[in-house]
């Protein structure tokens, strides 16, 4: 009888045991599925939030331009009316110059969209222009750069990624770091391809889980960590308050 009981005791042991394991497996994929529609929520927002700004900057930018040289050309129509033509080639010359400060806009949202540059000259190219753009805008911040790649080791849908990284890290860098030097490496060794970005400036903390931090510390890091997956890469982000952050995205071989 103790016999049997004890078998008995043995089996709800067991039993518990295999219910505790089911529980932890049952909330590991809970808290899965939770992330998961945590990160979905918050690329969906990236998009919207890329979409507010893009429609921002056209309305802002391009649209009052061009509401400008409307103007300007009606009353140019209205000086030839009243048979002032010197007056409206002086108006005309006017809006011929905002002309062409609204192409110059429209290349630059052109840019920020898809750089027609990547597919022209390449990645390497494209990356020199940006920190030429850069530099002209943000004097105070340094960047100090070591690009040695073959132009061709990189596929296509990378070239962007990585230009779309540097973007945003560049921009996140800009707004929240307070850096006065940026280094970007993008280098091949051991048939992995990387790209790391590190700055100087405040950092952040990214002690505990991961996902969390990227979660917490805004669509910036959550955008690049997504971007980098979509590419067949990998996106570590370190950082520690006080002492910058370092961004470094890695593409294996198999991928080249």
């Amino acid at each position: 009888m103790a016999a049997a009981n004890m078998t008995n005791y043995s089996i709800d042991i067991a039993d518990q045991s295999l219910a505790f394991a089911k529980m932890k497996t049952i909330e590991k994929k809970s808290n899965s599925k939770k992330e998961r529609r945590n990160m979905s929520a918050q690329i969906l927002m990236i998009q919207e939030s890329e979409r507010q700004r893009i429609a921002k900057d056209l309305h802002d930018g391009l649209g009052q331009s061009l509401t400008l040289i409307r103007l300007g050309l009606e009353e140019c129509a209205s000086l030839l009316d009243g048979n002032a033509s010197s007056f409206a080639r002086e108006s005309l010359e006017r809006q011929r110059q905002k002309v062409q400060a609204a192409f110059s806009e429209l290349r630059q949202i052109a840019m920020d969209l898809r750089p027609s540059m990547i597919d022209d000259l390449g990645i390497i190219a494209t990356m020199s222009w940006f920190f030429r753009d850069f530099g002209n805008t943000c004097k105070q911040i340094e960047i100090d750069k070591n690009i040695s790649v073959i132009e061709s080791r990189i596929p296509a849908n990378i070239k962007i990624t990585i230009y779309r990284i540097l973007q945003e890290s560049f921009s996140n860098i800009v707004k929240h770091a307070g850096a006065n030097l940026i280094k970007v490496n993008l280098t091949e060794e051991n048939n992995i391809l990387s790209l790391t970005i590190t700055d100087n400036g405040n950092g952040f903390k990214t002690a505990g889980n991961a996902k969390s931090n990227l979660l917490s510390s805004g669509f910036g890091l959550i955008s690049m960590n997504e971007r980098a997956k979509m590419s067949g890469g990998s996106c570590v982000i370190d950082s520690e308050i006080g002492k910058g952050t370092k961004v470094n995205v890695s593409w294996p071989s198999n991928l080249l």
